[in-house]
């Protein structure tokens, strides 16, 4: 089906709300503009009257409203007749102003506090005008119930809603009845802002929504919706924009978007509840929207393990720094779904700052399930974009690959990597130039083996078009500079005078790349173990100066940074005063994000004082916390008894460069080097017998490094994610990242 055709038959499914022309002033119900009071009673009583008389207007008027919850009722259009009219909802005492309702949370059924405004089982509903809906979230309300991890070094803050989350999660899983999943008082869920349920004929239009306490648009299993004209501004943690979830028949158009997490997301489900209800979210039409500050403009999912289907999202606008992804594919294997019949077209990325296309099926749990998402028949075409970590990012399990996918005529320029393309099946990949460069073309181009004079090795690329022949040729140089040519073919015997080698693969179509220069080991030596890790570290540039070092040495920060270098940016450097002790790798790499601005041990600047020379207070002898560090955390420098070198008078060098790294931070180290920046750092914890003692914000990245091979498991099952990491154990870790990196 084409463009025009799926938009047609999206369009005739879509009703608008028959609301009788009739008006209702709100004062008619005594209600009164800016008046101290909160007038909930009086704003409900005007809804249900409204509603009872067959439907109408309830209108208001200039000033500012006070209110707690309400809920629409059939018949009833909520309309904000002015620019200077502002429905505002109080932040205080929740328990007296958002009463408990059946709801959905993040796409679980549960009972919760009320969202601001809410309706069930409704038809003919609307909530218009010009005028501001003001949810009074900011930083000492609502939103400072969660801690939002974006990088991936951030530190652990106290998180009231994660307990709770976590709770639902389970009996979500566990199948406990709806009826049983109670919150509100006492519990730290955030309601959403708008929320309709099972409802037909929706109309949100014109308004301007602000701080909002959680997901701002979330209509559950509704029929015949209609988004238009809305400006969406909230930039609380989850301040999702408009999350259509379980929907037949949306449309969504004229909006602008500027939010704290994903603009649009489209859901359907979440997990099991997902599965037994199999409510797709499906016939979306998105066009003509402005997308500034988020971190999906439209985006697919987490939640929708219910499948979503014919998605049309044509002439919209994405453009900000602050927009991570523009068209955003997210799901795993706990939560499935199938993904198909989707189209991105004809629209323009002024600026984003992930990726024009990101999609993955190892967002937050990754392969930790057993039921496999699909994402089948994606079509993206008339694209133009700028800026970015990459053009077009889209990973999925070697089991389910993508299918169905066409790329058409896109153009994307000022990207750091131009593709990532894991598992695609048969793509049509056509007129697509990223950076300059056709696509497709030969990617990942590296050298196998540890090069060494009169050995063999072997090259290795690949591409996103499919299988391809390759022609594979090989060059030798003495110095860097001066290079000759040595063969062709796969494999390569590599001539005893050569000092550096290097491979050029070319495709069928005369396009070409080059491997990075490898150095050359003397002819005659062998190695295994601990050697030939670090042998081929070496050749790739990344182990100078360790080869004397024991392999079972505690590796250093400053050592660590020496062996990424080959993998940063050296102009991203860490430029911050007092670190005059430490030097360009170590600066180099935290500038890239590959190591922690500083040592985590003192978590907001606590140093205990008397640590001179190593010494360990006696208060923390034998595993004693201090209690400086609540909630059981047990800071990496005090694992194991080991504690960095000097730190007399309570002086700590921010980047430590005689600090360890535990394997913990060795994941997110391996994650944010391997060249694939997932950037989403969360709670999720990896399946592993000691799965409580990773930190909150390393537990994703321990997840994936186990997932992509990085790291592996004890033979007792155990990560050890305080335990600090050897030279040996770093210089393994690092050639499979590099490996995986194609370096």
């Amino acid at each position: 089906m084409d463009k025009l055709q799926l938009r047609e038959t999206i369009l005739k499914q879509i009703e608008r709300p028959y609301i009788p022309e009739r008006e209702f002033p709100a004062c008619m119900f005594g209600v009164a503009a800016d008046s101290r009071e909160v007038q909930t009673q009086a704003l409900q009583l005007a809804i249900d009257t409204i509603s009872r008389e067959g439907g109408g207007r309830l209108t208001l008027p200039r000033g500012t409203i006070r209110t707690g919850a309400l809920e629409l009722k059939s018949g009833v259009e909520l309309h904000l007749r002015h620019r200077e009219s502002v429905l505002s909802f109080v932040n205080e005492n929740p328990e007296l102003h958002y009463p408990v309702v059946f709801s959905h949370w993040e796409a679980t059924p549960c009972y919760n506090y009320s969202p601001l405004i809410y309706a069930c089982d409704a038809y003919d509903i609307a909530v218009t005008g010009e005028g501001t809906l003001d949810g009074g979230a900011d930083s000492s309300h609502w939103w400072n119930w969660h801690h939002q991890v974006e990088d991936a070094w951030s530190d652990d803050k106290p998180d009231l809603q994660l307990e709770d989350r976590r709770i639902l999660r389970r009996m979500n899983v566990d199948g406990v009845p709806v009826k049983e999943r109670i919150f509100g008082p006492g519990h730290y869920l955030r309601p959403n802002f708008i929320q309709p349920i099972r409802c037909s004929r929706v109309l949100l239009q014109g308004f301007t929504l602000i701080n909002s306490p959680m997901w701002q648009l979330n209509p559950v299993m509704c029929r015949s919706l209609s988004v238009d004209g809305v400006t969406l501004y909230s930039h609380g943690a989850n301040n999702d924009g408009c999350d259509p979830e379980s929907c037949h028949g949306v449309h969504i158009c004229n909006c602008r978007f500027d939010t704290g997490d994903d603009c649009i997301s489209l859901k359907s489900g979440r997990d099991r509840d997902g599965r037994l209800a199999s409510m797709p979210c499906e016939d979306v039409l998105i066009e003509n929207n402005e997308f500034a500050d988020g971190h999906g403009g439209i985006a697919l999912g987490s939640e929708m393990s219910g499948g979503i289907r014919r998605v049309l999202a044509v002439n919209n606008r994405f453009s900000s720094p602050s927009l991570t992804y523009a068209l955003r594919l997210k799901t795993n294997a706990r939560r499935g779904g199938r993904v198909e019949d989707i189209m991105l077209a004809d629209s323009v990325m002024d600026h984003v700052h992930g990726a024009a296309v990101h999609g993955t099926m190892l967002y937050e749990d990754g392969r930790n399930g057993s039921d496999l998402p699909v994402f089948h028949n994606i079509t993206i075409e008339n694209i133009i974009a700028h800026g970015g970590d990459y053009g077009i990012f889209l990973e999925a399990f070697d089991e389910v690959p993508v299918t169905g996918l066409t790329l058409r005529n896109i153009r994307i320029d000022g990207v750091t990597r131009p593709m990532r393309s894991m598992n695609w099946k048969d793509p049509v990949v056509d007129d697509v130039v990223i950076n300059g460069k056709c696509f497709p073309r030969p990617g990942g181009v590296r050298i196998l083996g540890v090069p060494v004079q009169g050995g063999r090795v072997r090259a290795q690329g690949r591409t996103c078009g499919g299988d391809m022949d390759f022609v594979y040729r090989w060059q030798t140089s003495a110095d860097r500079v001066s290079w000759q040519q040595a063969g062709e073919g796969e494999d390569f015997q590599v001539p005893g005078t050569a000092d550096f080698i290097r491979v050029t693969v070319m495709d069928q179509r005369g396009n070409a790349e080059t491997s990075r220069v490898y150095r050359v080991l003397p002819q005659g030596l062998s190695a295994s173990g601990w050697d030939y890790e670090w042998q081929r570290l070496y050749c790739r540039g990344m182990g100078e100066g360790l080869s004397a070092m024991p392999a079972d040495r505690i590796i250093t920060r400053e050592q660590l940074a020496c062996m990424l270098l080959p993998l940063a940016d050296p102009a991203l450097r860490w430029e911050e005063d007092g670190d005059a002790d430490c030097g360009d790798a170590l600066r180099i790499a935290v500038g890239n994000g590959f190591l922690a601005p500083e040592n985590r041990t003192w978590p907001e600047g606590h140093v205990p004082v008397a640590q001179a020379e190593g010494q360990v207070p006696v208060a923390q002898a034998e595993g004693q916390v201090p209690v400086a560090y609540a909630e059981g955390q047990v800071p990496a420098a005090y694992a194991e008894g080991h504690v960095p070198g000097p730190q007399a008078a309570g002086h700590v060098p921010r980047l430590m460069p005689d600090g360890h790294v535990t394997r913990q931070e060795m994941a997110t180290v391996a994650m944010q080097a391997c060249g694939v920046n997932y950037r989403n750092a969360s709670s999720t914890m990896p399946v592993c017998a000691d799965a409580a003692l990773v930190s909150n914000n390393y537990g994703t990245n321990v997840a994936r490094a186990l997932y992509f091979g990085f790291m592996s498991l004890e033979p007792d099952g155990c990560f050890k994610p305080r335990r600090p990491v050897t030279i040996g154990e770093a210089a393994g870790i690092l050639n499979r990242v590099a490996d995986f990196a194609g370096i």
